[in-house]
């Protein structure tokens, strides 16, 4: 029993990491950006995809492929925030349904180009090594191990520089961060290129673990607006501590309970919500 519970919480982990990357993503559009870009897993799935082509197509290395897939997706998002998302006006409904349609012409173009079949990539780091009874992969930890490094290095950049607090201050209040000198514009545009960064680099990570294919970004999605709903809308630990609950419950509970897992899920987001409908971390 002790050996399935920590094998289930390692997977957990490895999810949980996935998932609070994507959700991270989110969480920066919608808290320093007030736009719900509903199009993030198509973003992951882009990533994944790219790093496909770019192994497969071009025979990269898997390192530099994944510094090149989160080059190419944060100028995407660069690119989609001065040519689309700023020529838009409205609600927050606006920005939904804009990001929605955006995510069915990837989904779209990636279809034609790619092929419906789910395509695979050989682990660059094969094997694995047991510790206490449990195996781990080596691939896994490096999954593991680039997101804690990211994660980290997001929460030092917000943290203690100068352009890492002016996105904090057009989240809090955009006119004050504009008296106070702030170019928004420009801060707008380094928000969407770190958020499609990060998504991205969750897909590289995860695409010699998983087949690829056009179709992978949906099911992620679903997963992490719940966990950007339950850690709070615009939160980032939020999103991060909340990605790793949500990866580590559903690993337990696929492993015994089976499907009954997302329905219990999907309660506990409902019952969290009813007592604080914020979330747990609305006000970091």
């Amino acid at each position: 029993m002790y050996i399935l519970i920590s094998q289930s919480l390692i997977n957990g982990i490895l999810a949980g990491m996935i998932y609070a990357l994507i959700a991270a993503g989110f969480t920066l559009l919608y808290g320093n950006g007030g736009v719900l870009f509903f199009a993030i897993g198509e973003v992951f799935m882009l990533g994944a995809v790219l790093l496909y082509c770019l192994i497969e197509g071009m025979s990269i290395s898997y390192f530099l492929g994944v510094v090149i897939v989160m080059a190419l997706l944060g100028s995407f998002g660069v690119f989609l925030e001065k040519v689309i998302f700023r020529r838009l006006t409205g609600n927050d409904l606006t920005f939904a349904i804009g990001s929605l349609a955006l995510g069915m012409l990837i989904t779209g173009i990636v279809l034609k180009t790619f092929g419906e079949r789910g395509k695979g990539l050989i682990s660059p780091f094969p094997g694995s090594f047991k510790i206490f009874g449990l195996v781990i992969a080596y691939d896994k930890m490096i999954v593991v191990g680039v997101g804690l490094v990211v994660i980290v290095a997001l929460h030092l950049f917000f943290s203690f520089t100068k352009t890492g607090r002016a996105i904090r201050a057009v989240a809090q209040d955009v006119e004050a961060a504009q008296l106070m000198g702030v170019e928004v514009f420009k801060v707008k545009s380094l928000t969407f290129c770190l958020a499609l960064a990060v998504a991205g680099l969750a897909g590289a990570l995860v695409a010699p673990l998983y087949y690829v294919d056009a179709f992978m970004g949906t099911p992620v999605l679903m997963t992490a607006l719940i966990v950007v709903v339950l850690g709070g809308l615009g939160s980032f630990p939020g999103a991060i501590i909340g990605g790793l609950v949500i990866g580590v419950l559903e690993n337990i509970g696929q492993t015994f309970l089976g499907g009954t897992t997302t329905l219990l899920l999907f309660m506990i987001v409902i019952v969290i919500l009813i007592l604080r409908p914020e979330g747990l971390f609305a006000n970091e």
